[in-house]
């Protein structure tokens, strides 16, 4: 350009400051979006990619460019940088846990103990000092030499037949950590120096700090992804351990996809706990950012449990948090919130001694924390009683200026200065609605008590948060403590198949208590479409053009649109009915091949009701955390440890464009692996090794064969009719070993539910001979 040309411009305006942003996306295609952002705002530069907690990035921008964006293909949301004072870093405050310690630390959980159920306590950890505690009578328990003063049982609880060497101890020294900093949330030691912002020293202290710690080892399997795993058998025996231990509060922060409630030993186990009068307190899920509504996990799915959503210390709920309702049994959760982002806690030595962690497993032990400092302060209060405490005096949380639905924060962060004086009890402690079918109506009584000073009269009103078309929610203007409260929904009979929820309000004196509500109202339109029944297992031929456009979509989890699994799909589908009778350990089905141009979507629903999905499993996803891909897409979908009755097995589509012929698998009580065998065990030099894998269940996954030569990594090639070719190179003739490892396709629905890890996997191992 022409020197005179700039001059007669004038003077250049000088560059717009760069302010730093979080954008999270709704694909999974990071490299796609930071194209289109460089290519819309040139200046722009990617700081920090997020592909685990979040999905996206912060980004450095103009400072006017930030509404540019948002409006960008992909964008989910634009975060603003907050800053974060150093008083923050103190949790206990958020949540007024320092108002109830008393003089002295007098009631800051003296006495009480906490069974942290989890991957292990370092008990030599200064946030876990003995100094000032004594060894209660009858203690300590389990290995001695990894308990004291504070710590004061240690346990271990590995799977059989599990060889690593560290898995009977109650800490291991390697791979150790979530259980630390759960620990610390909970109970750590008052006053302990830790590195705080800028690594300048604060103070920090646990929720409960003068409150005993019981360690609970339960997860103890190594994985490559995931840290320390555990199966739900040691899990249970750990839930077992602390209660006949004596401990009075347990937190689990660890989850997994809900089943049949009736068939989930973890759920029995939790109730079974809160029966025995020992608080359980669970963290809800990080799964909202991927699944949306209905992504509560179990254990935290069990109704006596206290299930905790995380959010912000400053009040924006945490984005990853999981959303109620349950997925399966469509009961109200989370119960509570608590800070769950950016918290400073402990963790080994050898990892540094302190860290920050988001979670709702960080979340969860505030409230184990908050629920062991009631039960001293209340010996008398039961269980529910404690629950009752703290959902009904919670604070609102907000995302975008407005208060979130209570199935995303239960009923608010706790605030223990008000749930240490509740005025009344709640039991049960939310209207739970479920599902209200179109030109009905349904009710749900909730019996008051009073807590201390709650007695009489109270106004009730509604704060109604989401609202659904043609939906009517009352209840009574006012209730007499003690005395009960009924809500009452109707639906029109067009309402709109949407969720109405919110709060019903008691209010006296300037003193307010609010009981969350939810219900959907459910159109169950899959009851129109014709439907084939399939009589047993096999493989089969559909075609989507043959069905109708009944359909659009299928709750719960409620959508998937981050992981590039669609919400809607508005084309026709095709519905194939199967009856589950007997007690068996899965059913599902594949979709094996589809014509040119055609696409379909699996979804797995209970009969007739697109509204009543078998949980995750019923979702085309991968879901076996030890298995690569972990929430990839995958035309998968089953059920797990079914209860006997009618499902429907339903192939869908995005339009009509692409829907046609395809064929599919299904299968019923899947729990062998794949078989594999060597067709010859002499191969001349440069030749490869020939196999034949085969699986008469849910069928051979061809993704998760692995093949190592005397322990080097070979490609494996397919063939037809399970024939499996594994190029060796130019081996050096004599005895060589062979691992060949394969999975079918209901592998990729196993969890820690099942019996024992990949229990679906075959792992051949052999020799042969070049010669």
């Amino acid at each position: 350009m022409p020197l005179g040309l700039a001059a007669a411009a004038g003077p250049i305006p000088p560059k717009e400051p760069l302010i730093e942003v979080v954008v999270t996306l709704k694909t999974r295609d990071q490299g796609a979006f930071i194209g289109r952002l460089h290519e819309a705002i040139p200046r722009a530069r990617v700081r920090w990619r997020y592909r685990i907690v979040l999905n996206g990035m912060a980004v450095l921008a103009p400072a006017d460019q930030a509404r540019r964006i948002a409006g960008l293909p992909g964008v989910a949301e634009v975060y603003p940088s907050v800053r974060y004072h150093q008083s923050l870093y103190q949790s206990p405050a958020i949540i007024g846990a320092q108002q109830l310690w008393g003089p002295g630390l007098a009631t800051a959980g003296q006495g009480i103990k906490i069974g942290i159920i989890d991957d292990g306590i370092d008990r030599n950890h200064p946030f876990f000092s003995p100094a000032g505690f004594v060894m209660p009578p009858g203690f300590p328990k389990g290995d001695r030499s990894y308990t004291t003063a504070k710590v004061i049982v240690a346990r271990a609880f590995p799977p059989p037949g599990l060889k690593y060497r560290y898995a009977k101890l109650p800490f291991d020294p390697v791979e150790s950590e979530h259980g630390t900093h759960v620990a610390g949330i909970a109970a750590g030691d008052y006053g302990t120096t830790a590195p705080g912002p800028r690594g300048r020293p604060v103070q920090v202290s646990g929720i409960a700090p003068r409150a005993y710690l019981g360690n609970y080892r339960v997860l103890t399997i190594p994985t490559a992804q995931f840290g320390l795993d555990g199966n739900s058998p040691e899990i249970v025996a750990g839930i077992e351990a602390a209660v006949r231990d004596g401990m009075n509060v347990i937190n689990l922060s660890l989850g997994e996809p809900e089943i049949t409630p009736s068939r989930d030993i973890v759920v029995q186990a939790i109730d079974g706990a809160a029966r025995a009068g020992v608080v359980p307190v669970i963290a809800a899920g990080n799964d909202f950012d991927v699944l949306g509504y209905g992504s509560i996990d179990s254990p935290g799915s069990a109704p006596d449990a206290i299930t905790v959503a995380a959010a912000t210390k400053g009040g924006a709920i945490a984005g990853f948090s999981s959303g109620g309702p349950t997925p399966y049994s469509l009961r109200f959760k989370p119960d509570v919130s608590a800070p769950g982002v950016s918290i400073l806690s402990s963790v080994p030595v050898h990892l540094g001694s302190w860290s920050f962690f988001d979670g709702t497993s960080m979340a969860s032990p505030h409230v184990a924390g908050a629920a062991a400092l009631l039960r001293e302060r209340h010996p008398t209060w039961t269980v529910t009683q404690i629950k009752s405490a703290l959902v009904l005096t919670g604070n609102p949380l907000h995302a975008r200026g407005s208060e979130v639905p209570p199935t995303r924060e239960g009923g608010g962060m706790i605030w223990l200065p008000r749930a240490d004086q509740p005025l009344v009890f709640a039991s049960p402690t939310s209207f739970s609605l479920g599902y209200l079918r179109r030109g009905r109506a349904v009710q749900r009584r909730v019996t008051l008590a009073d807590a201390g000073g709650g007695a009489g009269p109270w106004s009730v009103s509604l704060q109604r948060m989401v609202s659904g078309g043609g939906v009517t929610v009352s209840a009574p203007g006012s209730v007499s403590v003690p005395g009960s409260v009924i809500l009452r929904a109707q639906a029109s009979p067009r309402a709109a198949a949407a969720d109405s929820d919110g709060f019903v309000v008691l209010t006296r004196a300037g003193q307010t208590r609010r009981i969350p509500y939810w219900l959907h109202v459910s159109a169950r339109a899959l009851g129109r479409e014709r439907h084939t029944v399939l009589r047993r297992p096999g493989t089969y031929r559909g075609n989507t053009r043959r069905g109708r456009s009944i359909v659009s979509s299928y709750r719960f989890p409620s959508g998937a649109s981050s992981l590039g699994l669609r919400a809607h799909l508005f084309g026709p589908e095709q519905v194939f009915r199967l009856i589950i009778r007997g007690r068996v350990a899965n059913a599902g089905a594949r979709v094996l091949s589809e014509a040119p141009g055609v696409s379909v979507s699996p979804r797995l629903v209970r009969a007739g009701d697109e509204d009543r999905l078998t949980g995750y499993p019923g979702l085309p996803l991968r879901l076996n955390p030890y298995e690569p891909n972990f929430y990839g897409i995958e035309p998968v979908v089953g059920v797990f440890r079914p209860t006997p009755s009618a499902y429907d097995l339903v192939f869908d589509t995005g339009s009509r464009r692409v829907a046609g012929a395809f064929t599919f698998r299904y299968w019923v009580n899947d729990t062998t692996p794949p078989s594999v065998r060597l067709l010859t065990r002499t191969v001349r030099a440069g030749a490869p090794l020939r196999l034949t894998v085969r699986d008469r269940g849910s069928g051979v996954d061809p993704t998760s064969m692995l093949a190592r030569v005397d322990r080097r990594d070979r490609r494996v090639l397919l063939g037809a009719n399970g024939r499996v070719e594994i190029p060796v190179g130019r081996l050096t003739p004599g005895r060589h070993s062979l691992l060949f490892v394969v999975a079918d396709y209901q592998e990729t629905k196993n969890t820690e539910d099942e019996s024992k890890t990949l229990p679906n996997t075959r792992r051949y191992s052999t020799t042969f001979v070049i010669r």
